[in-house]
């Protein structure tokens, strides 16, 4: 397949179209180049647009591929100095993410629960937030601490639960 890749919104079509390929090797290829893209040249304008039509929990390479997507979305709010706007960007569309991408949600959350330096943009987003998307967070947050048999998440769990009351 022959892709243009000359602006960020065929960079976006482009991974719509090859999101459910990524097996391929030539499809990797072009999905990380126009990611990579999209890294370089987009603004906090393309998160939203990565959370609610790229990120999908049924991407042929799922761990790849998402965490290529997540990592995009950290590294355009850090370029730009809006971590907290980033994150809360990402957590306001959960409705819309939960619907493609629940693990994708989790796997955004438990990324932020193991970056301690981000608790505070975290907890000023989740304030933020309405009472919808609030409810999606703490529900993830609450299935990450089931699953997390170890106890590694809890006290951090607990201290983000904590500062948002």
């Amino acid at each position: 397949m022959d892709y243009s890749l000359n602006s960020i919104e065929e960079c976006f079509q482009i991974l719509e179209k090859v999101k459910y390929m990524c097996n391929e090797e030539n499809n990797i290829e072009v999905f990380d180049t126009a990611l990579y893209k999209i890294s370089q040249e987009g603004d906090m304008s393309v998160i939203e647009r990565l959370c609610t039509t790229v990120l999908n929990d049924e991407i042929e390479e799922p761990l790849s591929a998402m965490h290529d997507i997540l990592e995009t979305i950290f590294y355009i709010s850090e370029k730009y100095d809006q971590m907290e706007q980033g994150i809360y960007i990402f957590l306001s569309n959960g409705y819309k993410i939960i619907k493609n991408a629940p693990f994708g949600f989790k796997v955004f959350s438990m990324k932020i629960l193991n970056t301690y330096s981000s608790d505070k943009y975290y907890i000023s987003a989740i304030k933020r937030l309405d009472k919808e998307n609030l409810k999606i967070l703490l529900n993830t947050l609450y299935d990450i601490e089931k699953d997390d048999k170890e106890g590694y998440y809890k006290e951090h769990i607990d201290f983000i639960i904590k500062s948002i009351k």
